[in-house]
Formats: structure tokens, sequence, C-alpha cells
């Protein structure tokens, strides 16, 4: 049985010395502001066709049937899946069940659906399917 592509791109990843880090886009979305955060991957894998990457900050991002990767020092993007769910622990507050938030992305054709359970205001989640999957910018 061959490499599903979420094991070809942790093996990228993994086998990636310096690894980019910064701030986080999913089709076009950014997660806060551009340059507002800094996120560092500390650890990646693959569960079948789902690449999860785990960041130094509790953060987590999944990548389901990921395409397209380019990976090194200087680039993360994935260009295309058909979902990405970024989660992450309210800032300042404790990593706890109840201050884990998410964002979801769902791709069916060229119609990308979001979903959040932020509760402390109403994002206006706009993806574009033009746009990268997701990426470290």
């Amino acid at each position: 049985m061959g490499a599903t592509t979420a094991q070809t791109t942790a093996a990228l990843i993994n086998a990636t010395p310096a690894l980019k880090s910064g701030s986080l886009r999913f089709w076009g979305e950014w997660f806060g502001r551009p340059n507002d955060n800094i996120h560092r991957i500390a650890h990646c894998e693959a569960i079948g066709n789902v690449l999860v990457v785990t960041f130094d900050d509790g953060g987590k991002l999944e990548v389901t049937d990921p395409d397209g990767p380019t990976i090194d020092a200087n680039t993360f993007q994935i260009r295309g899946a058909s979902s990405v769910r970024w989660q992450w622990y309210y800032y300042g507050r404790s990593q706890t069940p109840g201050n884990l938030y998410y964002y979801e992305f769902k791709r069916s054709g060229s119609e990308i659906e979001s979903t959040t359970n932020v509760d402390w205001y109403k994002p206006t989640l706009s993806p574009r399917v033009k746009d990268n999957a997701c990426e470290i910018l």
C-alpha cells in the first residue's frame, strides 16, 4: 500500500531541519491579524489521510487530504485539502476543554463552508477556494 498524501506531507515536514514560522492563514482567512502571532511547529504526524501539526503553544492544525505541499525554511503552504481544522486555546487562559476554540473549513467543489465555536465576537469568515488551503506567512 502506498503512502497517503498526509504521510508524504508529514515526512516532508519532519525531514526539513528548519521550518517556516509565522501567522496562519486558511483559504485566505487570517487567524488574527497578519503577523500578529508567531506559530512554531512542534510536532507533525499523519493519521490516515489527516495531517496533524501541533504547535508549540498547544494549537493544532488538522488537514484532511492535503495536496500540493511546499515546505521549507521559507515556505509552509498546502495548496488544497478536503478540510482544514485549526484549534487553539484562548490566549492567557488555562489550556482546558472550555477554553479550546476552532475554525473549521470544509471544501465541496468550488465552495468552502466555515464554522467556528468562537463566542466572544462573531467572526466573518469568507474563505476563497482560489487561495491555499493553509499556509504560514
